[in-house]
């Protein structure tokens, strides 16, 4: 290409825009590589987020309330939801509390984070 490039735009052709896109072709593909492989780097490293947390509590709470439906006897004497602590007090002192399940997903993989699961019911009087 060089050679090609050297005969036809050589002296007065080397004005002609065909000449410089075609003498300049090989350094046009290199540039667009760079740019290419620049421009993927730059890209985040994971691509699968967490739920932003609207969405992440709206899952949490209806886990709890829907233990707590199952349960007549908690939904009798419900209290609070507390879902920062992820517990549902009812009755006198009575607790229910909440963990995620254990993550399935490899060491520094995203994602959802796992639903609730039923730690510990705690109730003194009983």
């Amino acid at each position: 290409m060089a050679i090609a490039c050297e005969t036809l735009c050589s002296g007065p052709m080397t004005a002609f825009f065909w000449c410089k896109v075609n003498c300049n072709h090989q350094s046009f593909i290199n540039m667009k590589r760079l740019f290419l492989a620049l421009f993927i780097l730059s890209l985040p490293k994971m691509a699968i987020a967490a739920l932003p947390p609207q969405y992440q509590n709206v899952k949490d709470v209806e886990v709890m309330v829907n233990y707590v439906k199952a349960n007549p006897d908690v939904a009798a004497t419900l209290k609070s939801i507390d879902l920062e602590n992820k517990t549902v007090n009812y009755g006198k002192d009575c607790q229910v509390t909440f963990e995620r399940k254990p993550s399935t997903k490899p060491v520094g993989m995203v994602g959802p984070a796992e639903p609730l699961q039923l730690k510990a019911k705690t109730c003194p009087g009983k």
